[in-house]
């Protein structure tokens, strides 16, 4: 239980007040445990960053995703089911993942948990468009590598974010976009 405390309040205080921002000793404070502890059960904040990215990439929401698009008939089945998961993973994790970015772009260490996660995220990828050139409808053109990086660039949390929020356009209509964009990109036509 002690650890589940120091991750959730480290999350808290990562989004409220930056990973720079905030100290072994104010998570301490807030999971009402030692500093020492957090440093035992938990590797400090670099520890607790790692947890972070970890939960977000190697969760079961990842493998998951990948299973149901398996179960998907189609190209444009999988794709449905992984627009579901984007929406899922950014439910779940989008305060995560705003904290490793804006982490990254300071820390070295941040910066190496966000290239994991990048690499762990194109890596699945990889996976669901292998399902989509296995059912053949993959376009002749792309190799797996392309195709990944295609509905990386464009399902990646930033570019989701500045089409909710920023553009306004909420949810379903983002995730519609988007899903139509790739499957003209990687699809068979």
């Amino acid at each position: 239980m002690t650890r589940q405390d120091v991750v959730k309040a480290a999350r808290r205080l990562f989004a409220e007040h930056g990973y720079a921002g905030t100290t072994v000793g104010k998570i301490a404070k807030a999971a009402r445990v030692s500093p020492a502890t957090v440093y035992a059960q938990c590797g400090g904040k670099e520890g607790l960053l790692g947890t972070l990215m970890d939960m977000w990439t190697a969760g079961q929401l990842v493998p998951d995703i990948i299973t149901a698009c398996q179960a998907a008939g189609s190209g444009r089945a999988k794709m449905e089911v992984l627009a579901e998961g984007y929406v899922a993973i950014y439910e779940q994790s989008g305060d995560i993942i705003r904290i490793v970015t804006r982490a990254a772009a300071s820390t070295p260490v941040a910066e190496n948990f966000l290239r994991t996660a990048d690499q762990r995220h194109q890596d699945a990828l990889r996976q669901i468009v292998k399902q989509i050139q296995d059912v053949g409808d993959l376009d002749e053109g792309l190799s797996l590598d392309d195709a990944a990086k295609i509905i990386f660039f464009h399902f990646r949390h930033d570019q989701f974010v500045l089409a909710v929020d920023t553009f306004g356009w909420g949810v379903d209509r983002t995730v519609q976009w988007i899903t139509e964009r790739i499957e003209s990109a990687i699809l068979k036509t």
